[in-house]
């Protein structure tokens, strides 16, 4: 744990502001805003998006304040913050495009392509899609429902029984 900030403190803050105590919640902010801002920043290397990153985070926990944890609250923050600039970063670097689809980028040579597109074109489309937006494109489940307007069981099983055919037919 860094130096200076107290678990027990933390909890308290952490207990007010779940009660939607805004001077807790600010001074939460206050104690623990640099040392989550140099954790982003050592992730990100970019000074006003590690900022940006922290604001958001700060935005997330007031808005989802039934979640808070009082065990191990500086740890906890942490993860949640170091989630989020994560997050990002795979955002950052995903291709905003259409899904992959069967009819291939036509920059890709037959080479390139992978042994598993031929049992790709069996599956459904929303299956194949929801394969490739997870596997090929970095997306979580949730940016899939997003993307797909499904419901999250729905992705769910798309990529369960899609993964499913797959392995089927790669074992032929």
């Amino acid at each position: 744990m860094r130096a200076g900030i107290d678990n027990r403190q933390l909890s308290l803050l952490l207990t007010r502001s779940r009660n939607g105590d805004k001077a807790s919640f600010e001074a939460l902010y206050r104690l623990t805003g640099q040392p989550l801002y140099a954790l982003i920043f050592h992730l990100v290397k970019d000074e006003q998006w590690a900022a940006d990153l922290l604001q958001e985070g700060f935005i997330k926990l007031w808005q989802d304040r039934s979640s808070y944890p009082i065990d191990y609250p500086w740890a906890w923050l942490c993860q949640c913050m170091r989630n989020l600039t994560l997050d990002a970063l795979r955002s950052r670097h995903r291709r905003q495009e259409a899904p992959w689809d069967a009819a291939f980028d036509p920059l890709v040579t037959p080479e390139e392509r992978l042994p598993l597109d031929p049992c790709l074109h069996r599956l459904a489309p929303e299956k194949r899609n929801a394969i490739v937006l997870a596997y090929r494109h970095g997306l979580s489940h949730q940016e899939i429902v997003l993307h797909t307007r499904t419901p999250l069981g729905t992705v769910k099983s798309w990529i369960r029984l899609g993964l499913e055919e797959l392995k089927q037919c790669l074992t032929q």
